[in-house]
């Protein structure tokens, strides 16, 4: 939120206006929580809480796909609803992707964890 009044400014010397200045300051919003989810901060306080110490790295690696499937979508929905086009259905067909990247490897994670 510190920088909403900046995002919402910058997004009207832009030329958006109304509905599209909300967007990019939502989109701002989305942003930091993503950003948040790879903080080496975050990362470090976490993992010292439940004692994965030194692990720090490979949390930050298996937190970036997760992130990427936030991150990508909320995109290019906004880019939908501020300059409209095929942006909505780029968001489709990657919802599609990670859905059927799912689907496949369902079993191929579960092996991997059993013999964990």
């Amino acid at each position: 939120m510190m920088f909403a009044l900046f995002q919402f400014s910058a997004a009207e010397q832009i030329g958006l206006a109304g509905f599209g200045t909300m967007i990019v300051v939502a989109l701002q919003a989305v942003g930091g929580a993503a950003g948040n989810m790879v903080c080496v901060h975050n990362v470090v306080a976490a993992s010292a809480v439940v004692g994965l110490k030194d692990r720090e790295g490979e949390i930050i690696r298996m937190t970036l796909i997760p992130m990427a499937y936030y991150v990508v979508p909320a995109g290019l929905i906004g880019m939908d609803l501020i300059y409209g086009g095929l942006w909505l259905a780029l968001a489709a067909a990657w919802l599609a992707i990670v859905l059927t990247t799912m689907a496949t490897n369902k079993g191929h994670l579960r092996a991997r964890a059993l013999a964990a």
